[in-house]
C-alpha cells in the first residue's frame, strides 16, 4: 500500500511538471478595481500633493511566455487605468476652512495608460492551478484631471480652473496571483499588483474668473493597488 501511495504521488508530480512544460504561455484580458494609495488618495487640502483620488478601474491586455521548460518567463502588459476625483471631499475641505461660503468642485478623472515589461515565476500548486509572481518596469502616460472650484456667497461667485495635461514617466509594477486551467484553451486569471510612478506635469494652466492666468509645473506620486480578474487564451 505504501508503494502504491508513493507511486501515485510520483505520477502526480510528473504530470504537473509535464503540464507546466507543455504550456508555454498565454494572451489575456483582465479588469478590476484600482485603489489609490499615499498622496494620490490623500484628501487633506493642506497636503500640496493630495490627489483626492477615489477607487477607479483598470483594464489590462497581458502576454506571458515561459523560457524553456522551467518556471521562469517573460511577460508584458498594456494597461489603461482611471481614478475619479472625490469632488465632494475637496468641497468639504474648503467648506471647513471657509464656513459661510458655498464651495462646489467639478472635475474629470486621473488617467493612466502605458506598457510594462518584465519577468514572472510560475509555481504549480496542482494540475489545474499555479501561483504566479511578476515584476515589471515600463513607461506610463498619465493625465491630470481638469477641475473647476467655484465659491459662492452673498456677494456673488468666483471660480478657479486648473487645466489638464499629459506626462510620460518611468513606472514599476510587482504583483502575484493565481492562474486556473478551466478549459482546453482557456485560463482564468486573478492578480493583485502595485503600480508606482511619479509623473511631472509641466506648464499646467490655471485661470480665474477675475482674469488671472498662470502656468505651473508639479509632480504627483501615482501609487495604486489593483485587483483584477480575467481570461486568457493559451498559446
Amino acid at each position: 500500500m505504501k508503494n502504491i501511495v508513493l507511486g501515485l504521488i510520483l505520477l502526480t508530480s510528473i504530470s504537473i511538471q509535464l503540464k507546466a512544460q507543455n504550456e508555454k504561455g498565454f494572451i489575456g484580458i483582465s479588469l478590476g478595481p484600482s485603489i489609490p494609495l499615499g498622496d494620490l488618495a490623500s484628501k487633506n487640502i493642506n497636503n500640496s500633493a493630495a490627489g483626492f483620488a477615489n477607487t477607479g478601474a483598470i483594464f489590462d491586455v497581458s502576454f506571458a511566455h515561459k523560457l524553456g521548460g522551467g518556471k521562469f518567463g517573460i511577460t508584458a502588459v498594456l494597461r489603461g487605468q482611471s481614478n475619479p476625483m472625490d469632488v465632494q471631499a475637496m468641497a468639504d475641505e474648503f467648506n471647513n476652512q471657509s464656513p459661510g461660503v458655498n464651495w462646489k468642485v467639478e472635475s474629470t478623472s486621473w488617467g493612466v495608460g502605458g506598457f510594462m515589461f518584465g519577468g514572472f515565476v510560475s509555481i504549480p500548486v496542482s494540475n489545474k492551478a499555479s501561483f504566479d509572481t511578476r515584476a515589471m518596469i515600463g513607461f506610463l502616460s498619465s493625465i491630470s484631471p481638469d477641475y473647476t472650484i467655484t465659491a459662492s456667497g452673498p456677494g456673488g461667485s468666483v471660480w478657479v480652473k486648473q487645466g489638464t495635461t499629459t506626462a510620460t514617466s518611468f513606472a514599476y509594477m510587482f504583483g502575484a496571483g493565481f492562474k486556473f486551467d478551466v478549459a482546453p484553451r482557456l485560463y482564468l486569471l486573478t492578480n493583485l499588483d502595485y503600480l508606482g510612478s511619479k509623473p511631472e506635469f509641466r506648464n499646467v494652466e490655471t485661470t480665474t474668473s477675475w482674469g488671472e492666468r498662470q502656468r505651473s509645473t508639479w509632480s504627483q506620486n501615482m501609487g495604486t493597488l489593483n485587483l483584477s480578474i480575467g481570461v486568457a487564451l493559451k498559446i
